[in-house]
């Protein structure tokens, strides 16, 4: 062995173990993603502050809240019966339960409602960035991006500070988490978390039957993290996901059309089903692509936001924006095809959008309007999310995309501020929806609505006048008419619009409810038929009201046992005073001899109320009497 062998030999070598390309870790400089939701909590609570001090509005509040017993007086009888009512033509149990556990917690005041839906959405903003984060494998600026412009997006205000939609905020909550539990079973390969994220996609359309998409939303996962995501295995993984689907999208397509899923629930209010416009062949293509375009025009420029989107007027289809709208819709699709294998962010972020809108683009037209922007407030999550990651892509600059992304934002934080103070109340609402559509005939009545409401009977008249020239078939436009007639003493014209409207629609129960009041003064025989056929109709009138107005016209007519009856029923029901019922109801009970139950019932009336000066006077004239 040579000298140089030997000392060879001798030498202690160190291996290197790490590989050549890895870099020695080093401190992050990353900011770490807790750091993002605190950001997106405090930017989404600034964006909505302003809504607690709203209050609810007559735009299905009622039917959800102040105007359901069951959720005001929510007693363990009452929730049991809630979980198998339909609200307002919807059958979503855990949205009820959410507002009747309101009430039970806060109380009935407008502001708790709004808060719980507010913060339910700041969740709502930070699962996403969750989401996406994962979905990403640790991209978290576009995360945030994507999470922070779905916190604050103005177009989202009608999802978040409408009481009466807190199904939205609740249905993407649990839509959310079970897509989280999906991709933690796909991470962890456990199929404890594949049974949680059914339960959750279950508890998601039990809040809102909108979540029924979420099987394909969860193959579009598995498309985007390179499985065979079509493959006969992966269909059969999901297929108790499509037989959820399946019943809760069946069950709503029933509860809408008026019905009672084959009688498993029931009603809670008088809703009528949806009717579906009388369009062309042409229009019913044409409405939905020109909402599918709205809904991307308005996600970059939200400007002309309303309650109400009401369709065009019926014949306009030929216009070239539907032609354009129609061509958008067909050059997106043949998009997603060709990134298929491409761009996969385009495929998954663009697919996400379409099939979480797909059901609500008014194909199956019904109700007023050709889009709405609560719709929205799933399916931007896809939007965004091809947008802040295509954006990403082009340009590999973080801080170029953070400021681009967070200019949007600013705007959005800015402009949303303003739209939750459109829901103040219903005059505020509806101003808004009129400075966007003034000639919309749905929008003119509501206006119609709001100016009675504040006693303007000038107003009213104009209103309804001016609807009444754009729309001659809405018994609505005529009930406004004949009431604003009515207490303007034209008592012959009010009745003239009343058969008008009646001849429209002879179901609406409030319409006979109203002539009656007319004719009371008049034909109290006649009222009381109207007040009869009020009771078997749908009315906006709760039944004591109904039955306090019968009263007075047995009164005038002297049937004064079938007074009291109704007088009593109305006493025992009332959620007013109702100190001038005891005081009629004596009235009654005087003309049957029973002085002594007229005498307890005058003393009970001003004993409610100490200034019932008819009571007073009642009283002196039956205790002077020998």
């Amino acid at each position: 062995m040579s000298k140089q062998q030997k000392s060879a030999k001798n030498i202690s070598l160190k291996p290197n173990t790490k590989p050549q390309n890895v870099v020695a870790a080093q401190p992050s400089k990353d900011i770490r993603p807790i750091v993002w939701v605190v950001i997106l909590v405090i930017a989404t609570f600034v964006a909505y502050v302003g809504a607690f001090k709203n209050g609810f509005v007559e735009w299905d509040d009622q039917h959800y809240v102040t105007n359901n017993d069951l959720v005001l007086n929510p007693t363990g009888a009452n929730i049991k019966t809630l979980m198998g009512r339909i609200v307002a033509l919807n059958y979503h149990p855990i949205t009820m339960l959410s507002l009747a556990l309101n009430v039970i917690l806060f109380g009935k005041g407008a502001t708790s409602f709004i808060v719980t839906n507010v913060i339910i959405h700041t969740i709502n903003t930070a699962l996403v960035f969750k989401f996406i984060q994962r979905l990403t494998e640790g991209k978290n600026i576009v995360a945030f991006l994507t999470a922070l412009v779905f916190g604050l997006h103005p177009m989202h205000v009608e999802s978040v500070a409408w009481i009466a939609e807190r199904k939205d905020v609740l249905y993407v909550f649990f839509f959310l988490l079970s897509c989280l539990s999906y991709l933690r079973f796909r991470r962890e390969n456990n199929n404890k978390w594949l049974i949680i994220s059914l339960l959750l996609f279950v508890c998601s359309a039990l809040s809102k039957a909108m979540a029924v998409p979420l099987p394909i939303v969860l193959l579009l996962i598995d498309y985007w993290q390179g499985r065979e995501w079509l493959s006969v295995k992966n269909l059969v993984e999901k297929s108790a996901f499509f037989m959820v689907a399946l019943f809760f999208g069946l069950m709503s397509v029933n509860v809408q059309a008026g019905g009672d899923f084959y009688g498993l629930l029931t009603m809670t209010d008088n809703h009528k089903a949806l009717s579906s416009p009388p369009f062309s062949g042409l229009e019913r293509i044409a409405y939905p692509m020109f909402g599918y375009l709205k809904y991307h025009l308005m996600a970059i420029l939200p400007f002309g936001l309303s309650n109400l989107h009401p369709y065009p007027v019926s014949g306009s289809a030929t216009n070239p924006k539907y032609f354009l709208a129609i061509a958008f819709f067909i050059a997106s699709i043949g998009i997603m095809v060709w990134s298929y294998s491409r761009k996969k962010y385009i495929f998954f972020g663009w697919g996400f959008f379409l099939v979480t809108i797909f059901l609500v683009l008014q194909f199956l037209s019904v109700g007023k309007a050709f889009m709405a922007e609560r719709y929205s407030y799933l399916p931007y999550v896809g939007l965004f999310f091809m947008i802040f990651y295509g954006i990403d892509e082009y340009l590999k600059n973080n801080n170029v995309l953070l400021a681009i992304g967070s200019i949007f934002g600013f705007v959005c934080l800015v402009m949303t501020m303003q739209q939750v103070k459109v829901w103040k109340d219903n005059f505020s609402l509806w101003s808004n929806a009129y400075e966007q559509y003034p000639n919309d005939n749905s929008i003119l009545e509501s206006m119609a609505d709001e100016y009675g409401r504040q006693s303007q009977f000038d107003k009213v008249q104009e209103f309804g006048e001016r609807a009444l020239a754009i729309n001659t078939n809405s018994y609505h436009t005529y009930e406004i008419l004949a009431n604003v007639y009515a207490l303007k003493k034209d008592i012959t014209k009010s009745l003239q619009m009343y058969d008008k409207a009646i001849a429209l629609d002879s179901t609406v129960g409030n319409v006979y409810f109203n002539r009656g009041i007319t004719l009371v003064e008049t034909n109290p025989a006649k009222a009381i038929e109207d007040y009869n056929k009020s009771m078997s109709l749908p009315s906006h009138d709760k039944l004591f009201k109904i039955r306090g107005a019968r009263a007075y016209a047995y009164l005038k007519l002297n049937k004064f046992k079938e007074a009291i009856e109704d007088y009593t029923y109305v006493i025992e029901n009332i959620d007013t005073n109702p100190s001038t019922y005891y005081t009629d109801r004596s009235i009654a009970k005087y003309n049957l001899n029973d002085k002594a139950g007229a005498i307890a019932d005058l003393k009970q009336a001003i004993s409610l109320d100490p200034s019932n000066q008819i009571a007073q006077e009642n009283l002196k004239l039956i205790s002077s009497q020998k």
